[in-house]
């Protein structure tokens, strides 16, 4: 009796120090605030059944949608990307939401683990808005994944706004995403899977190991097809990764390792100093990068040659210290955490340039 209580005790503990790294919900709803995905299951052995069960058909639906029309599309050369706007990204500033503006709540949004709900604004858009501890870093991540060529969801940041209906409340501190900009969601796709070039794809690893994204589920990686709104090709499947939250913190946490906490988050989100202290590369073995990753699907950043990883590294260089400054700007974080991203991203990218 007394031994199961010092183990209860000690794996309490443990919980609430790792808890303490984890960036707090910073957006409310009437009085529901913070992020699903945050709160550990209880039961290890259904959490761990239901990952691999959600991966075995992650795997199914990438490779069903791997077979269907349209030419596979990962990345576009950005040949303005010393010129590209990275505070209002690919939406530009004509298309960020006006925290001033009226928006009116549809209904909750199902899809994922954050609290999300669905509005639509006085100018007729079709929003999603995100709460808690993702909404900064998916925004400020999303706008150096653009830069580089990468395909990315539209989305603000916003501080606060006030929302129409169900009695009307304020919101803080999140994330507006435009549902209506054109494309047409029509598969997932797998990191193991593919028929994307070789180049590209692991260029995208990199990027994914740079920003320290540790939520690499497939069900994140989207196939969609433009639509004549969007302007792009109809003969195009656009792949990329549709949820960035999970990044610009660490890699890795000593709960999961910690019995009926297997389920729980694989790193923090949006911590400037976790993601400043977090090692990036160990070393290279056999001309392959090996990157210090210790977040979900270990697997899916393997295999990255060091050609590959410099090349991301050469194209990153192009921007300029102000436009990453704009990206971290966009997502919200405060004066010191920009300095601090800036110059950490900085020596990043420096380091896939200068690899041997």
């Amino acid at each position: 009796m007394i031994r199961n209580r010092i183990v209860c005790a000690l794996a309490i503990t443990c919980l609430i120090a790792g808890s303490a790294v984890v960036a707090p919900a910073r957006a409310y709803l009437a009085t529901q605030s913070g992020d699903k995905a945050d709160k550990p299951k209880k039961n290890k052995t259904a959490g761990e059944k239901k990952e691999k069960k959600d991966k075995k058909k992650d795997d199914q639906k990438g490779d069903k949608a791997d077979a269907g029309g349209g030419r596979p599309v990962l990345w576009e050369e950005p040949a303005d990307i010393e010129s590209r706007d990275l505070f209002n990204g690919p939406g530009g500033a004509d298309g960020a939401p006006d925290p001033k503006g009226k928006f009116t709540f549809v209904d909750r949004s199902k899809s994922g683990t954050s609290e999300k709900i669905n509005v639509t604004d006085d100018k007729g858009r079709k929003w999603q808005v995100k709460f808690g501890a993702e909404a900064r870093p998916s925004v400020a991540a999303s706008r150096i994944v653009w830069a580089a060529g990468f395909h990315v969801d539209t989305d603000y940041f916003v501080k606060k706004t006030h929302i129409e209906g169900r009695g009307g409340f304020d919101v803080w501190d999140v994330r507006f995403k435009d549902r209506d900009d054109g494309f047409k969601e029509v598969g997932l796709w797998s990191w193991h899977s593919n028929p994307l070039n070789a180049r590209e794809l692991q260029g995208l690893k990199a990027l994914m190991a740079l920003l320290n994204n540790w939520d690499l589920k497939e069900v994140n990686n989207k196939i969609v097809h433009p639509s004549k709104k969007s302007g792009g090709d109809k003969n195009e499947q656009i792949y990329y990764v549709s949820d960035l939250g999970g990044t610009l913190g660490k890699t890795g946490s000593g709960i999961r390792s910690i019995p009926f906490f297997a389920s729980a988050p694989a790193g923090t989100k949006g911590v400037a100093g976790d993601y400043t202290d977090q090692v990036f590369i160990s070393g290279v073995s056999q001309g392959h990068v090996v990157f210090n990753y210790k977040g979900k699907d270990k697997k899916a950043l393997e295999g990255v040659t060091v050609e590959n990883a410099r090349w991301m590294g050469n194209l990153l260089g192009r921007l300029s210290d102000k436009q990453l400054s704009d990206a971290f700007r966009a997502g919200g974080f405060s004066d010191w955490e920009v300095t601090t991203y800036v110059r950490t991203v900085r020596a990043r990218i420096n380091e896939l340039k200068n690899l041997k």
